[in-house]
């Protein structure tokens, strides 16, 4: 029989804050002020209670801290939108261009940035102190669910219905719908149809008023296509096989949503219309997919980075007690030319 025992496994015990203090020859209460930064701890002492973590790889257990603080240290990023509109193939869409600004502002702040995937619609177990909800629908499932839990919420676009209620960033769609219609026009465009989402976002709102007073204005009628955000560039394919079978005589489009350009662009080629020849497009937000798509598509610099900076200092802001005045107007939008208006169009941009 033989006597041979395995060698048993030792565990390391994980370090306390506890050991911590002990190793640095200060109480726990100072140990968990030069963690937290609740209050002010000596330089030196800060460094021997470092070198004291270092030595012991101390973890901090965050969720004891978040009861403790009542603070997660984390914002979130969020967007209804779907993924197939709001970032897609190119993984450089709308809401991944925000994020970026956003989440260099919440790392001087000291904070995370977290992006939650437009499938969740779920917000309640989010462990957040405030968020930034892009451009809400109406009866938006992530704002609802946010103000419920009376969290800090800062809305890029107007939030259909809660204008009182809700801080947010007026992207003047008006305006940018004014200035894409009348770059059609001036671009021989008589017959204009528009193409937008169907759920309500304050976007799609503002542009369909004003294409309605546009139409009339100018005694054109109004061919209004609502498109369902799911189905992503196959939308804006099928509304200009559509568009095309029925009004043949359009020769514009203003298509609010890149995606569903790039698909209405690839309707038009396969039909034989040449783009600007027989048909102007133009989208508003200029993201990757529209300088991709051949012929690019005329666009708007939406200056999402500045966006981006407003939004976030108006939540920082907010987390910290100020009232906000409201509302918080976007930088004025560029006119990008490219050659789905204009053929001779080198990407020239004008100011509205």
């Amino acid at each position: 029989m033989s006597n041979f025992q395995p060698p048993s496994t030792v565990i390391a015990k994980k370090a306390t804050l506890i050991d911590v203090a002990r190793h640095a020859g200060v109480s726990p209460a100072t140990v968990s002020n030069a963690i937290n930064r609740r209050r002010y701890v000596e330089t030196s002492t800060r460094l021997r209670i470092e070198a004291a973590i270092a030595k012991l790889d101390y973890i901090p257990n965050l969720h004891a801290r978040r009861l403790r603080t009542g603070k997660a240290n984390t914002i979130a990023l969020l967007s209804s939108m779907p993924f197939a509109v709001s970032s897609g193939p190119s993984k450089l869409g709308f809401m991944m261009e925000v994020a970026i600004t956003a989440a260099m502002a919440a790392l001087e702040k000291k904070l995370a940035l977290i992006l939650v995937p437009p499938q969740s619609l779920s917000v309640e177990n989010l462990e957040v102190d405030g968020a930034l909800v892009i451009e809400p629908r109406i009866n938006d499932p992530f704002l609802g669910g946010l103000r419920r839990r009376n969290l800090p919420v800062v809305s890029i676009g107007r939030p259909p219905g809660l204008e009182e209620d809700v801080p947010y960033i007026d992207m003047q769609s008006e305006r940018i719908t004014a200035l894409l219609l009348a770059h059609l026009t001036t671009c021989g465009a008589q017959d204009i149809a528009l193409f937008i989402g169907n759920t309500g976002r304050s976007a799609y709102q503002e542009t369909e008023q004003y294409y309605q007073r546009y139409a009339a204005m100018r005694g054109m009628i109004p061919r209004i296509y609502h498109l369902d955000e799911i189905d992503g560039e196959n939308a804006g394919y099928q509304a200009a096989i559509t568009l095309h079978r029925d009004y043949p005589q359009v020769n514009g489009v203003l298509i609010l949503v890149d995606t569903f350009a790039v698909g209405a662009v690839r309707a038009f080629d396969q039909l034989k219309v040449s783009i600007p020849g027989d048909m102007r497009i133009a989208t508003r937000y200029d993201g990757i997919r529209v300088r991709e798509t051949w012929p690019g598509l005329t666009a708007v610099n939406l200056h999402l980075d500045v966006v981006a900076k407003l939004v976030i200092e108006q939540l920082f802001a907010l987390m910290s007690g100020q009232v906000l005045h409201q509302p918080c107007l976007s930088p004025n939008a560029e006119l990008v030319i490219r050659r789905s208006t204009h053929p001779d169009a080198l990407a020239t941009s004008t100011n509205t």
